[in-house]
């Protein structure tokens, strides 16, 4: 179900908003005055809202409407629009083109472009054979919006949901009759709340709880579609399929943009040369399909990547040969997997070996989301079990309802990857700490070749201090800074023991917190390690053959 809520809610609300704007701009500016404001508020409006590429995407889109009609006075082309949006904005972050929000968010826009005139005038059709013109409008006002448009914005989201999510919703349309009409009250409410609330705070709020109703009533829509038996069934579309689907969807929009008298001549030819076109067709798409299995593969050496998911935790690691472990997922599911779909062929749905240091939110939460989406062999745990916390909880029944081995681990284990990869426990010990449970992180020592990889969770400096105690194995090149960088980890014996030439730090741009804490940045410049931090490169990976080692910033911070 939670896919199946999928129209350009985006664009949807950019669309509200540049309406809302012009109308109160224009009784006390100029027209291109009202453009102007318009396109100041989209921008607040874009950044508040978290500037995803989905977001991005609609905001650019509805400011070239404002400038090439409102200001320039000249006919928007939607189609230019849209794919200057998109070229826009993979120039400036190329990594853009395989974010999955942005994908569904332009396969939406331009599905809509392409099929919801077609759609409505061939449903309009339909219904004035059986019904007067009076009636045919009524159900018409009806059915576009809630029916046809959702329709019309799937045909091309449809294959790249199944492909990502390995699921199809049979439910969606009804839901989405019911869901949509209420988006305008979100957005208007919402936005009122906003800015009254900026200038007269008490009013602000009563303006929110009208907002609040229509959010309640939308987020109890979906849970009761998500609840209802078969709303959703497997499916699972490979690479190739998704491809073929695209295809076949490519050939019939053509097609059926031909006048009737060119589409005879074709079906026609297509009869006469059945065989040598069928032959030319599957050689192309094998060839499609060999160069992206090809590009996909394995490279021979070792990737660790530190993703970029705000003030939490996440780590993905590749052995040699594929072989696939995730330390920690961050706060957010949907961050997480956007992030793992650029480490991940959306096809792969298995990741080998799943580490959950502890219960903290900031490190589980995200992986909440990794059992809907991948199948997941193995659970490290530090061996707390139900009642940790309400999200810890999640992730355990999540763990169980899939069936993967939940794993406690103790220090002195060694768990052997593959590939001449291993892991070294070098914490907790046989007896949890109580008091703490950042103490408690699993904290391990990857070893390939001569490179070594240390990581130890939220672990502060008593759980540090009994690794040194009890003479763990710490020396590593490269060491992940407990508990994100902040004062109470990291002590200067710890980072003596591990002697790292690289530290990465995981956290937040301006967290609330204020990690990494400037102690922690003093210790590291004390020991000469160089300070690589996500906060401001983004998502940091860590490639070596074994011997040589190389880092690089794959995607910057938003």
């Amino acid at each position: 179900m939670g896919s199946s809520f999928w129209f350009d809610i985006c664009g949807f609300n950019i669309a509200i908003l540049v309406a809302i704007l012009v109308r109160l701009a224009e009784p006390f500016l100029s027209k291109r005055g009202a453009v102007i404001f318009a396109l100041v508020g989209i921008s607040l409006y874009t950044m508040l809202v978290g500037a995803d590429a989905s977001v991005v995407r609609a905001a650019l889109m509805g400011s070239i409407y404002l400038i090439t009609t409102r200001w320039l006075g000249r006919p928007n082309f939607a189609f230019a629009s849209l794919f200057l949006a998109g070229i826009v904005m993979t120039v400036i972050r190329p990594f853009t083109l395989w974010d999955v929000g942005f994908q569904l968010s332009f396969a939406a826009t331009l599905s809509l472009m392409l099929y919801a005139d077609p759609l409505t005038q061939w449903v309009r059709r339909g219904l004035t054979r059986w019904l007067a013109r009076d009636w045919v409008e009524k159900v018409m006002g009806v059915l576009s919006e809630a029916v046809i448009l959702t329709v019309a914005a799937q045909i091309l989201t449809l294959p790249l949901m199944v492909g990502y999510f390995g699921q199809l919703s049979l439910i969606s349309l009804l839901a989405n009759a019911l869901i949509l009409p209420v988006q305008p009250a979100v957005m208007i409410w919402g936005g009122l709340a906003t800015l009254v609330g900026m200038i007269l705070p008490a009013l602000g709020q009563l303006l929110a709880w009208v907002a609040w109703l229509f959010l309640a009533y939308t987020i109890w829509m979906v849970r009761l579609f998500a609840a209802v038996p078969g709303a959703s069934v497997p499916l699972v579309v490979s690479p190739g399929g998704v491809l073929a689907i695209f295809g076949g969807i490519a050939a019939l929009t053509w097609l059926g943009k031909q006048p009737a008298e060119q589409r005879h001549k074709i079906f026609t030819a297509v009869r006469q040369n059945i065989t040598q076109r069928l032959a030319v067709g599957v050689s192309g798409m094998t060839a499609v399909l060999i160069f992206g299995w090809g590009i996909s593969q394995p490279d021979g050496q070792l990737h660790i990547a530190f993703l970029n998911v705000g003030q939490g935790d996440a780590t993905f690691i590749q052995t040699p040969s594929g072989r696939q472990i995730l330390v920690d997922g961050g706060l957010y599911p949907s961050v997480l997997n956007d992030q793992l779909g650029q480490q991940i062929p959306f096809w792969d749905k298995e990741i080998d070996l799943l580490v959950a240091t502890h219960p903290d939110a900031d490190h589980v939460s995200g992986l909440v989301g990794v059992f809907d989406r991948y199948r997941v062999n193995q659970l490290i745990t530090n061996g707390q079990s139900f009642g940790e916390s309400p999200i810890y909880d999640e992730v355990l029944a999540a763990a169980e309802a899939q069936q993967t081995e939940i794993r406690p681990v103790q220090a002195g284990e060694i768990i052997e990857v593959g590939d001449g990869v291993r892991l070294e426990v070098v914490h907790p010990g046989p007896k949890l700490i109580a008091e703490n449970r950042n103490e408690n992180s699993v904290s391990m020592r990857l070893v390939y070749g001569d490179f070594t990889f240390l990581f130890t969770g939220d672990a502060e400096q008593e759980g540090e201090a009994e690794m040194l105690a009890r003479e763990r194995p710490l020396t590593s090149l490269v060491f992940k800074a407990g508990h994100h960088g902040s004062s109470s980890s990291s002590s200067m014996p710890f980072l003596q023991a591990i002697q790292p030439q690289i530290i990465i730090i995981s956290s937040g741009i301006d967290n609330r917190f204020g990690h990494p804490a400037p102690e922690m940045l003093e210790r590291a410049a004390a020991v000469g390690a160089v300070v690589l931090r996500t906060d401001e490169l983004g998502t940091i990976t860590v490639t070596t053959d074994g011997t040589s080692m190389a880092w690089q910033a794959a995607s910057p911070p938003d």
